[in-house]
């Protein structure tokens, strides 16, 4: 996939929009408190609401110059509608932002000065805020000042999901996006795209600045959908689309350790979560798939996680209500 060769606006911010209602309004304000010049590709996803059109009727005022709007004409998902947003790029470093999260106020300059300070790195990744419908969430704090990594420090910290793998929380150079597509799955195609991602930056810019505003109180979260067979389905597929593709382009050179850890965290872990925050009785299909992957797990793997994680998995194993009244109890169950 190819960019537009425009040096300017600085940014591409691309968000993909399906029935967003006004948050997609916030969403477009919340990028016009900074200087730093930028475009906002917005693809509409044949949404039934009317949230879209507040943005055309912008457009059409010239009221938001910086917006740049299209329409799918029948529902094709975000992963395909986020690869018709990149080949409308013209800028030099690509953001994505979802229609119902919104930036921090001056965002776009914070991560600007960044770049130029650090002489354009290849990616840049920084910090969210959760917010849920119990409270408020800081991501990890990966560093306390700007650093530079590897390309195999930064591999490393995306597969333990110390960099989240959503599309956003990140800052791209555009001829690196483009270069990468998301794959047409139902879920999880970001972590296929991130996969690539970063296993092609060789230089990746860590910021410890809260960028990111990722919204989770709508009662439409996709965590928030009954776990049933047929969504076991499509995440149990999009992982082993994923293992195949890290085995076949990453293994020799990263290893096979860091893929287990995360089949742990993404087989099991996930799959317990998405069970227990549904309130669900325990399925024994989602058993037999979590179980299996438990057994195909080393030692060296499980070592890896944190308390929390081999304590829902060791009560998961001994006693599945046991692992949901953890997880009710606990801040997954905001």
């Amino acid at each position: 996939m190819e960019c537009k060769a425009v040096e300017s606006p600085f940014f591409s911010i691309v968000t993909p929009n399906h029935n967003s209602g006004g948050d997609l309004e916030r969403c477009i304000k919340s990028l016009r408190e900074n200087q730093a010049t930028f475009e906002h590709i917005i693809i509409d996803d044949a949404s039934s609401d009317d949230g879209f059109l507040w943005a055309e009727e912008q457009a059409a005022l010239d009221t938001a110059p910086e917006l740049v709007l299209r329409r799918n004409p029948d529902n094709i998902g975000p992963g395909c509608t986020r690869n018709y947003g990149l080949s409308l790029v013209t800028g030099r470093y690509v953001l994505f932002c979802d229609a119902d999260d919104y930036l921090a106020p001056g965002a776009l300059d914070n991560l600007k000065a960044e770049i130029e300070a650090f002489e354009h790195p290849d990616v840049v990744v920084f910090r969210y805020r959760l917010h849920c419908p119990h409270g408020d969430m800081d991501s990890v704090q990966f560093c306390t000042a700007s650093v530079e990594h590897t390309q195999r420090e930064a591999f490393g910290d995306f597969m333990r999901d110390t960099i989240v793998s959503s599309p956003w929380g990140k800052a791209i150079r555009a001829d690196l996006a483009c270069a990468l597509s998301f794959p047409p799955l139902p879920v999880s195609q970001d972590s296929l795209y991130n996969l690539d991602l970063f296993g092609r930056a060789e230089r990746v810019l860590y910021v410890p600045a809260v960028l990111y505003h990722f919204d989770k109180r709508s009662d439409g979260s996709l965590t928030r959908k009954p776990f049933s067979n047929q969504e076991l389905d499509k995440f149990h597929r999009s992982w082993q689309v994923f293992e195949d593709h890290y085995r076949t382009h990453f293994a020799a050179a990263h290893g096979l350790p860091l893929l287990e850890v995360r089949a742990l965290r993404f087989v099991g872990v996930s799959f317990i979560m998405r069970q227990a925050i549904n309130k669900t009785q325990d399925d024994s299909r989602v058993r037999r798939v979590i179980l299996a992957q438990l057994r195909q797990s080393s030692w060296t793997a499980l070592r890896q996680l944190s308390l929390k994680e081999k304590a829902l998995l060791i009560s998961y194993v001994l006693s599945p209500p046991l692992s949901r009244q953890l997880i009710r109890r606990s801040q997954y169950a905001s």
